[in-house]
């Protein structure tokens, strides 16, 4: 069964709690790795399922369901991603959920800075580094050094425009973080029904990847995208006990705290990016669910 159904970002807009949602519903089959990046060609680090034949054995048990999904959350950003996706099923239907920039923006870098892709803590440098940041600022274990123009990754527009080109608009859905949180329900809904799929009943929407942190720099840098000789000493200690012992997955766990460490950003720089973004952002109001003119420009 060829998935119908993609998740493409943006990341930190709620993509993996509505992978774990309508996972729930009877009639839809997601792939057990959320997000395999095949279609992203240009984020080559990214992408686990390399090959088509790795890419379809991740869903070899989607049985007889009618809709079968994955959620790939660099498709969004990706140059390639929505054509090639149009190329491998025409037919899919693509969902993007998308969040005001003044939140997105923060959000992103420190999941950045959880998974070592970023090394500057803070977030207001970042944001004044787009599009010129020094190759010496970039970290040695950065899988792509593109994610990190903050200011280009929030140019929504034109990431959505890359899928308004090659798939018909009744095929997509953008729906707004901000409205889906105020009712998720009614998101729900919208969504089996753009999917074509009776209501099972769900009423629960419990949050899903919360920001976090590490607790130790030392244990991240061992554990996170780890160097080949810590996966080797990983490896023959599960040889040796006989067993998976899943000790860099434990680590990872264990470093693991809630919450941002950094501190959150200011008013003025946030209404900065609200005014960096404005013009564009009223320009993709009418693709988002729910919204229209009358509307203010928040996401």
């Amino acid at each position: 069964m060829k998935p119908n159904l993609f998740i493409v970002g943006a990341p930190k807009c709620g993509t993996t709690a509505w992978v774990e949602y309508l996972g729930s519903h009877p009639h839809i089959f997601f792939s057990k790795a959320k997000e395999p990046h095949h279609f992203s060609h240009d984020f080559p680090k990214w992408c686990w399922a390399r090959t088509r034949q790795e890419y379809l054995a991740l869903f070899e048990e989607s049985g007889d369901a009618p809709v079968v999904g994955e959620g790939s959350v660099r498709y969004l950003y990706s140059r390639v991603a929505a054509r090639e996706i149009s190329k491998f099923n025409p037919d899919a239907k693509i969902l993007i959920f998308l969040r005001s920039q003044e939140d997105f923006l923060p959000s992103l870098h420190n999941q950045q800075l959880y998974n070592r892709d970023e090394s500057i803590e803070n977030f207001e440098e970042v944001w004044r580094l787009s599009g010129r940041r020094p190759a010496d600022s970039i970290p040695a274990c950065c899988r792509e050094a593109s994610f990190l123009d903050y200011k280009a990754m929030g140019r929504f527009r034109e990431q959505v425009e890359r899928y308004l080109a090659v798939f018909p608009a009744e095929q997509i859905r953008v729906l707004a973080f901000r409205d889906w949180i105020a009712n998720p329900r009614q998101t729900y809904l919208e969504i089996l029904q753009f999917l074509d799929l009776e209501d099972d009943g769900r009423t629960e929407f419990p949050p899903v990847n919360e920001a976090k942190h590490h607790k130790s720099r030392l244990v991240a840098s061992l554990t996170q995208n780890p160097a080949p000789w810590v996966r080797k000493i990983s490896t023959l200690s599960t040889q040796i006990a006989g067993r998976q012992l899943g000790i860099l997955s434990w680590l990872r766990k264990l470093n693991r705290g809630a919450g941002y460490r950094s501190s959150s950003i200011d008013a003025s720089l946030k209404q900065e990016i609200r005014e960096y973004y404005k013009n564009e952002n009223l320009s993709l109001l009418p693709l988002i669910s729910g919204r229209g003119a009358g509307h203010d420009l928040r996401l």
